[in-house]
């Protein structure tokens, strides 16, 4: 047997006042959580957009910046080493009391390298590679260079002082015999460190600053001398070369410098100071 059902609407009980406290505090929960999560999604884009920033920045960093990178990067280099600053090994020697005058003291300063130039080839670089000689440790080139002087060529020679307190230098050129009286002339560089050897040529040689003097080559060996300041690690440069209204059939000298020999040679001697 079925009963007929009546549909009656559902009324919400009415809520006591501990109730309505607890749904408000629910409320107010879910709305700080909303807040929270907004705010939670904002800070990672923020730091996507920062780091973009910074990734563009440093693509394109501005020339002065590559710049000085780059200068950094020569200094490293084998040719650029010289840029280097070159640490005393005499720290506060100036400091130690000293006899006055000086004690003599003196020893010979040969060239650091010889190189020949060529006025009528002026971009023509001259290699060693004539003297290099094979060995079981593979192929060596000789302390030993040549130096020639004709009315194109010339030899540049350079030094550099070394030791402390023997600043008081003088530069020598031991001639040997010649057939005939031929005038050299040797001239002072403008040169404060030291000449690539592998890229010298007439063309890229430093300018002549002084000329030092003529020297005349004769029958008998001949050994001019010439007194010159030079403090600790100054690079010296100086050019050999004919007189220029020198004959050209006359001037031709040539030698091979021995390593450590003083005659023929050109050299330097170094006198006490302190």
């Amino acid at each position: 047997m079925f009963f007929p059902s009546s549909s009656r609407s559902y009324r919400p009980l009415s809520l006591t006042p501990q109730e309505i406290i607890d749904s408000e505090s629910d409320d107010d929960h879910k709305g700080n959580l909303h807040k929270t999560s907004r705010t939670v999604l904002h800070w990672p884009l923020v730091v996507v957009i920062f780091c973009t920033f910074i990734n563009l920045l440093l693509v394109s960093t501005p020339a002065f910046l590559q710049g000085s990178s780059a200068s950094a990067d020569k200094l490293i280099t084998r040719r650029n080493v010289h840029l280097l600053r070159r640490p005393s090994q005499y720290v506060r020697f100036d400091e130690i009391p000293r006899t006055s005058p000086p004690i003599p003291r003196e020893f010979t300063n040969f060239p650091m390298s010889v190189s020949l130039v060529d006025h009528s080839a002026p971009s023509h670089v001259f290699n060693d590679y004539l003297a290099m000689h094979t060995t079981r440790t593979g192929t060596i080139s000789p302390d030993d260079r040549k130096v020639h002087v004709t009315q194109t060529v010339s030899t540049i020679f350079q030094f550099r002082a070394i030791d402390w307190g023997m600043e008081n230098c003088e530069l020598h050129v031991a001639l040997p015999p010649v057939d005939r009286p031929t005038t050299l002339a040797l001239y002072r560089l403008n040169a404060t460190v030291p000449v690539d050897i592998s890229t010298l040529s007439f063309n890229v040689r430093p300018p002549r600053v002084a000329k030092l003097g003529n020297i005349v080559a004769g029958k008998d060996s001949l050994d001019w001398h010439r007194k010159l300041s030079c403090a600790m690690d100054d690079v010296l440069v100086f050019e050999l070369a004919c007189l220029e209204d020198e004959s050209s059939s006359s001037c031709d000298i040539e030698w091979w410098q021995a390593h450590r020999e003083t005659a023929p040679a050109v050299y330097m001697i170094q006198r006490s100071t302190a």
